[in-house]
């Protein structure tokens, strides 16, 4: 009998207009998703490679000079004098002058499945310029266009997540929301499938798996289309992935199935689903974000830049203000005794320079990972309770599947700033001890190397909630009912 409904409905669906101009909708909206998510990694990507590129060239032409510098073909320029016509010849081994010129590059490599969801990366950098400036200056060096556009960050990027999210279900709610309502309505068509023997049961059923299984197709084929383009299909990310959009529909389904086996009719069974797609997706989850979200939740660079302009603006009101920050800092960070040190080291004009940048430093620093714990904190209440909202929680899994998660963006800018202190501490080291960078160190000096955080089991703890919801919804759809009454 199933299989008899099943095709019927097929029958019913293929004379459909309506039905054929759907799936047409679907198709380029799906196709739309795939080229904006691509073209998004391919910018991402694009960004971090021609940084690469840039740092390269930067080196080779450093690197040379410090050829011609050993070779005497070049003179470096005297900074002292230098008036800023004429070229300028910098001198590598200079330590105050290394911490402009020695740059290093820190990459964030793309999410595995960055491009089928593009996540936090809409807020955050793919690299930094490592130098011994500020770590201030080096954020913004490395920060994305996108940040300054409040438009684009509103409107957010249409990627094949956002496609199967918002769009398939919507589909479904079409496609569903009268599965039996007509026939209610219909005693004629009604009474013919009595008489096959149909129960609602089965109508359900039939309808479930015809229409949900046309919708998850596409969601299925969009995904495999950009799995395949990206190089993913056999990973298990894509795996995950594919899961994921499955159990997503198959929980939109059931819920369909649930909300038409009440036996409203065609309006009623309408205004709930479409009621139930704008709980569930639009209000939903921005009340949970809303009510889990810590007081204080600010972007941490707004906070994190109004207390280094405060300290720095500070530190350098008068004469005694510069000479207590030089106190400070050389008592708290550099661990020196200027009244010990070597001539080379008390370079006055440097200092004044340096104790600015190491004040900066450590200010922003601990304002942004204050920024951070509460980014953290806000995460972890998320993964907590993020199944009040079971759409919040299966986009935030399938974003931590992607590799795009905001978590994984701020490993990346600690591990930034760690890498930053130690460059900064090296030159440093290097201006207080009077040692001068040779060839051998500019060639050798460490690099970043980036390490990927752990995510645990939170991911599958939500597909596997709504997975179970999935079944419970499934269950009460398909209670026993007659379908037509005498």
């Amino acid at each position: 009998m199933i299989r008899s409904l099943i095709r019927l409905d097929m029958a019913l669906l293929n004379r459909s207009r309506a039905f054929w101009l759907l799936l047409l909708l679907l198709a380029v909206s799906a196709a739309f998703a795939l080229v904006s998510g691509l073209d998004w990694r391919n910018r991402y990507v694009g960004a971090a490679q021609a940084a690469r590129v840039q740092v390269a060239e930067d080196r080779a032409l450093l690197a040379k000079v410090y050829d011609d510098l050993e070779a005497g073909i070049r003179t470096p320029t005297d900074d002292e004098s230098y008036d800023g016509d004429g070229e300028y010849i910098p001198d590598p081994r200079d330590p105050y002058v290394a911490g402009y010129y020695h740059t290093q590059l820190a990459e964030l490599p793309a999410g595995s499945l960055l491009g089928l969801a593009t996540g936090s990366t809409e807020l955050r950098t793919a690299y930094h310029l490592i130098k011994s400036v500020p770590i201030a200056n080096l954020v913004r060096i490395g920060e994305p266009a996108e940040r300054v556009n409040p438009g684009a960050l509103a409107a957010g990027r249409f990627d094949l997540l956002a496609f199967i999210i918002y769009l398939c279900p919507l589909a479904l709610v079409i496609l569903l929301f009268d599965a039996v309502a007509r026939e209610l309505e219909r005693n004629e068509q009604a009474t013919l499938l009595a008489g096959l023997g149909a129960t609602q049961r089965e109508l359900l059923l039939a309808r479930g798996i015809t229409r949900g299984s046309v919708i998850l197709s596409i969601a299925l084929a969009a995904s495999v289309i950009g799995l395949a383009i990206l190089g993913q299909l056999l990973s298990m990310a894509a795996l995950a992935w594919l899961l994921g959009v499955t159990l997503y529909l198959l929980f939109w389904t059931t819920l369909l199935l649930g909300v038409a086996s009440l036996r409203f009719g065609v309006v009623g069974s309408a205004a709930i689903s479409v009621a139930l797609w704008v709980i569930l997706l639009l209000v939903s989850p921005g009340l949970t974000e809303r009510g889990l979200r810590p007081p204080g939740l600010l972007e941490p660079r707004v906070l994190a830049d109004a207390e280094v302009r405060r300290i720095v603006r500070e530190a350098s009101a008068d004469e005694d203000a510069r000479q207590a920050a030089k106190a400070k800092v050389a008592r708290d960070y550099w661990r020196i005794d200027f009244a010990k040190a070597p001539a080379c080291a008390n370079r006055e004009g440097v200092l004044r320079e340096y104790v600015l940048r190491r004040l900066s430093d450590e200010t922003y620093a601990k304002a942004m990972r204050t920024g951070r714990l509460r980014e953290a904190l806000y995460d972890q209440r998320l993964n907590r309770w993020g199944w009040l909202s079971p759409v919040l929680g299966f986009s935030r899994a399938m974003e931590m599947f992607a590799g795009v998660e905001p978590a994984r963006q701020r490993a990346f800018e600690e591990q930034v700033f760690s890498f930053h202190a130690q460059w900064r501490n090296r030159v440093t080291d290097a201006l207080f001890t009077c040692h001068r960078f040779t060839r051998n160190d500019f060639e050798n000096a460490p690099q970043f190397q980036w390490r990927e955080p752990k995510n645990g089991f939170v991911p599958w703890l939500t597909i596997l909630f709504v997975a179970i919801l999935a079944l419970l919804l499934g269950r009460f759809a398909l209670r026993l009912y007659p379908l037509y009454k005498k």
